[in-house]
C-alpha cells in the first residue's frame, strides 16, 4: 500500500518523466543575455520552458495567442452547443423510433456523462504526451461520432454514440483551459479566459434557440448533422494548432538536440506512468481540499444549470403556452447574461485582479490565485438572487415574461462570473498540472449534471415552479459561503496540499 502510494507521488513529482531544470511559472527570469534551456523543478513541478526561452508559446505575439485561443475556444462552443440542441430533436425522435421521452431524454444525460469519463483519461494523457496529440485523438472521435448519430438509425445507436461524442468532446472542455495556460502569463489570462468560459456556457444557451428552428424548418435530421459539420470542422481546425505544453516542447528540444538527458520511454513505462497519470484527478479529489472544495461548489452549481433548463419547458411552453420558436427566443436572456458577465469579467474584472495582483507583491508574496476570484464573490450572492427572481415571475402568465427573462439574464451572469473565477483560479494552484485538477472538477461536475435532467422534470411537476427552483436557489443559498472561505482560509488550504503549487512565501 505504501509502496503504491509512494510510486504515485513519485510520478506526479518527477514530471513522470524527467527532472530537469524548470523557472517559476511567471517567475524570476534567468540572467539576461541567452535563453536558458533547462532548470531545475521546484517540488511537485513539472519540467517546462524557461519563460525567457522563445519556444515558450507565452512568448508568442498577441495575434497568435488571439488566434489559437479563438480557434480552441470555438472548439468547446461546438461541443456545448450539441449538449442542448439536440434536445429540440426529441419529440421527432420519439415519434420516428418510437421510444419513451425518457428514453430519449438520456441523449443528453449520456453526453454528460461521457463528459464526466472522458477528462480521466485526455487530461492526464495531454500532462504525458502533450496537448495537440491528445487534440488529434479526441478531435477525430468527437467529430466521427458525431456524423454517427446524424445517420444512426435506431435509438440504441444514438444513446450510444452520444456518449461517445461527450467521451472524446470532453478532449476540448476540459483540456483548453489548461492551453490557456500554456500560453498566458498570470496579468492576461483573465481575458483569454473570459472567452473560453464564454463558449462553454453561451452553448447550452445558444443551442436551443438554433436548433428550434433547424428542427421547426428542416426535421430532425438535419438538426443532428449541423451538429456534426460544426464539430468536424473545427476539429479539423484545431488539429493546424501549434503544441502549447511546456515540458513536451522541451522534451522534443532534448530529442532533437540528442541530449544524453532527454527522457526516453519505452512502451512499459509508457504504461506505468499513463497508469500513473490516470489515477492523479482522482487523487487530487479526494486528497486535495482545494480541488475537492471547488469540485463540490461548480458540481452542484451545473446540476442547477442543468437542472434549470428543465424548468423552461415547463414554464413557457406548458404553463405560458408560447409556440416551440418563441420558446428558444427565452434562451437569448442566458446567452445575453454571459455575454455581458464576459465583457464584464475582461473589463472591470481585470481591473480587480490586477489590484488585488498588486497588493499581493507589496506585501512581498506571489499574487496569490485568491485574487482570480474578486467577481466570484458578487457571483456567489447573485445566483441564489437570480433563481428566486424566477421562482416567483415565470409560473404566473399574468406577470410580463420579461420578469423571469431578467432572472435568467442575472443566473447567467453569476455562473459565469464563478466559473470564471475558479478555472484560473485551479490553474494558478496547480499550474503545469492543471489540467488533472481540472479534470477531477471536470469529471464530479458532469456525473452531476448528467443526473440533473433524469428527475428534475418530474420535480418541477411536483414541487411546482416556484418550489423547485426555490429549492435550487437554497442550495445556491447553502454553497455561497464558498469563495469567502478562500478568501479567508484560501492559504492555510493550499499549505495542506501536496502538490498546489501557489503558496503564500
Amino acid at each position: 500500500m505504501a509502496t503504491s502510494r509512494e510510486s504515485v507521488d513519485l510520478a506526479m513529482d518527477t514530471d513522470l518523466e524527467a527532472r530537469l531544470e524548470s523557472a517559476g511559472d511567471d517567475g524570476t527570469l534567468a540572467e539576461k543575455g541567452e535563453p536558458t534551456k533547462k532548470t531545475e523543478p521546484a517540488p511537485h513541478r513539472p519540467a517546462t520552458l524557461a519563460p525567457d526561452d522563445p519556444e515558450n508559446p507565452r512568448n508568442w505575439s498577441v495575434r497568435k495567442k488571439i488566434i489559437v485561443d479563438i480557434i480552441l475556444c470555438v472548439w468547446v462552443l461546438s461541443l456545448t452547443y450539441s449538449s442542448t440542441a439536440y434536445v429540440a430533436s426529441i419529440p421527432a425522435l420519439v415519434r420516428e423510433f418510437h421510444s419513451s421521452l425518457e428514453v430519449s431524454l438520456l441523449g443528453v444525460s449520456l453526453t454528460v456523462f461521457g463528459l464526466a469519463a472522458g477528462p480521466l483519461i485526455f487530461g492526464p494523457a495531454s500532462e504525458v504526451f502533450g496537448r495537440r496529440v491528445v487534440y488529434l485523438i479526441a478531435g477525430l472521435g468527437y467529430s466521427a461520432f458525431s456524423i454517427g448519430v446524424a445517420f444512426a438509425q435506431n435509438t440504441g445507436g444514438i444513446l450510444a454514440l452520444r456518449f461517445l461524442v461527450g467521451f472524446f468532446g470532453s478532449g476540448s472542455i476540459n483540456n483548453v483551459p489548461a492551453s490557456i495556460g500554456d500560453f498566458t502569463t498570470l496579468q492576461e489570462r483573465l481575458g483569454y479566459s473570459s472567452i473560453y468560459a464564454l463558449m462553454a456556457f453561451g452553448g447550452p444557451s445558444l443551442g436551443p434557440l438554433l436548433s428550434a428552428f433547424i428542427q421547426t424548418e428542416a426535421g430532425f435530421r438535419w438538426n443532428l448533422r449541423v451538429i456534426a459539420i460544426f464539430s468536424t470542422v473545427t476539429s479539423i481546425l484545431v488539429a493546424l494548432l501549434p503544441e502549447t505544453h511546456g515540458p513536451t516542447l522541451l522534451k522534443w528540444r532534448l530529442q532533437r538536440e540528442n541530449k544524453h538527458d532527454a527522457p526516453s520511454m519505452n512502451f512499459g513505462r509508457t504504461f506505468e506512468v499513463m497508469k500513473l497519470s490516470i489515477l492523479r484527478p482522482v487523487i487530487y479529489l479526494f486528497t486535495e481540499p482545494v480541488v475537492m472544495l471547488v469540485s463540490v461548489y461548480l458540481s452542484v452549481l451545473y446540476g442547477i444549470l442543468y437542472g434549470f433548463f428543465e424548468a423552461f419547458t415547463v414554464v413557457y411552453l406548458q404553463i405560458r403556452g408560447m409556440s416551440e420558436e418563441s420558446h428558444g427566443l427565452t434562451y437569448i436572456s442566458l446567452g445575453l447574461g454571459f455575454l455581458a458577465s464576459s465583457l464584464t469579467l475582461a473589463t472591470f474584472g481585470q481591473k480587480l485582479y490586477l489590484k488585488a495582483a498588486a497588493r499581493d507583491i507589496a506585501r512581498g508574496i506571489p499574487i496569490q490565485p485568491e485574487a482570480r476570484l474578486s467577481l466570484g464573490y458578487y457571483g456567489a450572492i447573485l445566483c441564489p438572487i437570480s433563481l428566486f427572481i424566477f421562482a416567483w415571475t415565470a409560473p404566473f402568465p399574468h406577470v410580463h415574461w420579461i420578469a423571469p427573462c431578467i432572472g435568467e439574464f442575472l443566473f447567467s451572469a453569476s455562473i459565469l462570473f464563478i466559473f470564471t473565477g475558479f478555472i484560473p483560479f485551479l490553474i494558478d494552484c496547480y499550474q503545469m498540472t492543471a489540467a488533472s485538477a481540472l479534470a477531477a472538477g471536470m469529471a464530479s461536475r458532469s456525473l452531476v449534471g448528467g443526473a440533473f435532467p433524469l428527475f428534475t422534470l418530474k420535480m418541477y411537476h411536483a414541487l411546482t415552479v416556484q418550489g423547485a427552483t426555490s429549492l435550487l436557489a437554497g442550495v445556491a443559498c447553502c454553497l455561497a459561503p464558498i469563495p469567502f472561505i478562500f478568501k479567508l482560509y484560501g492559504t492555510r488550504l493550499r499549505e495542506r496540499s501536496r502538490h498546489a503549487v501557489a503558496q503564500s512565501s
